[in-house]
């Protein structure tokens, strides 16, 4: 009601101004009173109909849209300089790494979710934690935060903790609930499960019980498509001081579940995840490095 009442009043104020401002004196024929942000829009769109709906399927939407968005939390929308720079990341080093593992264009046309949203802002939970994604029966993932990507500086470390970990925790959900993984797995630390009381331990006590993030500790689901999300994001360096730092039980636990997802992936699906972490971990590089083209799409 508000935006419609909004438009209304500009057309209104146009008007009056127009109307009495018709002296050519006081016309300035340098600069359009119209911004050009709805051509850089549209070029935009223009690449992510090439890049992301005829290459894989799927729909990028970095407006806001109440019908996409969760209505239960206050969200602001993603700044569109921010959108361009996290489309054109996400490409290179989750989707296309994929392409790139697996050989198969069509792997992910075939899995991946048919929409990502973005959000610019974070939402939280009652409970004071921070969602960082979301996914929707495997068909959308929503990414929040956007805004806080610094087109001056890309951190890795950041955007792995807010995008890339969840877009990998996310596709690994829509993996195994299309091809199932051994319920061994759920087996090894069934008792020590604590749902949605996850966010009161940190990650050291996590590793100890042998789980690689508190989110872990909340179900086998969970737990199983964290192990793949950190493993492919972080370098063999991080993991082996998790493993030092878990303490015997600790270790034993997180590698006897790890063995199980490992397999998964490499019997399951033709992906093995050193590979994969390397390939990501190189086109991570990429991107800091500058290497890759970031710049607004005008």
């Amino acid at each position: 009601m508000k935006r419609h009442y909004y438009i209304y009043s500009l057309i209104i104020i146009l008007t009056c101004v127009l109307g009495s401002c018709n002296n050519d004196e006081d016309v300035d024929r340098a600069h359009s009173i119209f911004s050009t942000e709805e051509v850089e829009r549209a070029m935009f769109d223009k690449w992510i109909l090439n890049n992301y709906t005829n290459t894989y399927n799927i729909e990028l939407k970095y407006r806001m849209e109440d019908n996409e968005s969760d209505m239960s939390h206050v969200l602001i929308p993603a700044d569109y300089t921010k959108s361009v720079i996290l489309a054109k990341i996400v490409k290179h080093v989750w989707l296309e790494a994929y392409d790139e593992i697996t050989g198969n264009p069509q792997f992910l046309c075939q899995y991946v979710p048919r929409t990502i949203h973005f959000i610019g802002s974070p939402a939280y939970e009652d409970n004071g934690t921070m969602v960082l994604g979301t996914a929707e029966g495997g068909m959308k993932i929503t990414l929040y935060s956007v805004n806080d990507i610094n087109p001056e500086y890309i951190d890795m470390n950041i955007l792995n903790e807010y995008y890339f970990e969840t877009m990998h925790h996310e596709f690994a959900h829509i993996l195994h609930q299309t091809k199932n993984y051994d319920p061994a797995f759920d087996r090894i630390t069934e008792n020590a499960y604590i749902g949605g009381d996850w966010y009161m331990s940190n990650t050291k006590e996590a590793w100890k019980q042998g789980f690689v993030t508190p989110y872990a500790m909340s179900e086998s689901r969970e737990d199983f498509v964290e192990n793949i999300a950190m493993y492919v994001t972080n370098t063999a360096a991080y993991w082996n001081d998790m493993l030092d730092n878990a303490g015997t039980q600790g270790r034993a636990l997180i590698q006897q579940k790890f063995d199980i997802v490992y397999n998964y992936m490499e019997q399951t699906w033709g992906i093995n995840l050193d590979d994969l972490r390397e390939t990501v971990l190189r086109r991570q590089n990429e991107i800091a490095d500058g290497k890759v083209d970031l710049s607004v799409i005008e």
